[in-house]
């Protein structure tokens, strides 16, 4: 049977209030047990605050001004009532849900609508985030529109705080990883692993409820499918460092760039950020030289982008982040604040996870 969503809001309502980790897992653990194979990874993605898969090739493109002015239009408010309630809650999601349970003809329109599922909020997230061309902006915001129209005020607090990705519940990615251990009794460690290979939580989820530990053990890395970074361990001082390697260590300056990912296949260039995000439009001549200079099929690559003056001499770390939220002039944008990549290592190539 389907699952509606406000059965997920609740959920995410209870988390909110709870400050125990143990019975947010098991709050967690518990609701996904309950749930159809199909709503697993819309589920688990939307409860950490992803109205799309991590790594999905589409993006909602819906900004906090086209959200906050859909509000007010099906309140009927004008922007300083908005304002004032926004800065009297402190939480976007909260206000939403305030202002709507003061919205005495929306209460009248709910009482003829179906119960909305999980599924359904899903279908429309990738109606909205598929709107493209001439015209699109229009259309994502009367396709948003027409699905806020039909939420409750509960709902709505925790569709818009999916759709903007600040939950504040508390409940983040590791927690997530415990609850699906739970729920479906497969070592944490095992979960972990698969998390990492796979680069979201969401498609371990999935795969755990409908295949079994076996298949999570069985995982390998997929070209243009992100990773998660597998971070530094840290050290009290050298001479730890030294003993921990057997004396075999290297030093390096630590510039101040930003990690990337890279994915490549034929011609095919993907470029991850370290939080996972799809950076490639941003960083054109990083393409290029991927292109020319590995020769590999199939490779996965990691490696720090490092903006650099006239000079060759590396810039502030804040001259880097122009290029990678850059979306317009790109071209022009690469000619004034040109990057450098330094590799450090090979995870896939050809075929082989290494």
């Amino acid at each position: 049977m389907p699952t509606d969503f406000k059965a997920l809001a609740e959920l995410c309502e209870k988390v909110e209030n709870t400050s125990k980790r143990n019975l947010m897992v098991k709050m967690v653990a518990d609701f996904l047990k309950s749930l159809e194979p199909s709503e697993i990874e819309p589920a688990v993605s939307m409860i950490l605050g992803r109205p799309l898969p991590r790594g999905s090739e589409y993006k909602l493109n819906i900004n906090w001004t086209a959200i906050s002015k859909i509000i007010r239009r099906l309140a009927g408010i004008s922007w300083s009532e908005f304002v004032t309630v926004l800065n009297k809650t402190g939480d976007v999601g909260s206000a939403v849900k305030e202002i709507l349970e003061k919205s005495k003809v929306r209460k009248q329109a709910l009482l003829l609508q179906n119960p909305l599922t999980i599924m359904e909020v899903k279908r429309r997230f990738e109606a909205i985030s598929e709107s493209a061309g001439q015209g699109s902006r229009g259309k994502k915001e009367r396709l948003l529109e027409s699905l806020l129209s039909i939420t409750s005020p509960l709902e709505a607090k925790y569709l818009v705080k999916i759709l903007i990705g600040e939950m504040r519940t508390g409940f983040h990615e590791g927690l997530m990883e415990q609850a699906l251990s739970e729920a479906f009794q497969i070592s944490l460690n095992v979960i972990q692993n698969a998390s990492m290979v796979l680069g979201d939580v969401a498609y371990v989820a999935a795969i755990a409820r409908l295949k079994g530990k076996d298949a999570l053990l069985n995982l390998g890395f997929r070209i243009f499918r992100p990773i998660k970074p597998m971070l530094a361990q840290m050290a009290e001082d050298v001479a730890e460092a030294l003993k921990e390697h057997g004396g075999k260590t290297a030093f390096e300056y630590k510039l101040d760039g930003a990690r990337v990912q890279i994915h490549k296949k034929g011609n095919a260039v993907k470029i991850f950020s370290r939080r996972l995000t799809d950076v490639t439009e941003s960083l054109p001549d990083v393409t290029r030289f991927i292109k020319v200079n590995v020769k590999a099929e199939e490779a996965i690559l990691e490696g720090e982008v490092i903006a650099v003056d006239k000079d060759e001499r590396p810039m502030a770390f804040q001259h880097l982040m122009r290029r990678f939220k850059r979306v317009r002039d790109v071209e022009a944008m690469t000619q004034a604040i040109p990057v450098r990549l330094y590799f450090f290592d090979i995870i896939y190539l050809n075929g082989e996870n290494l």
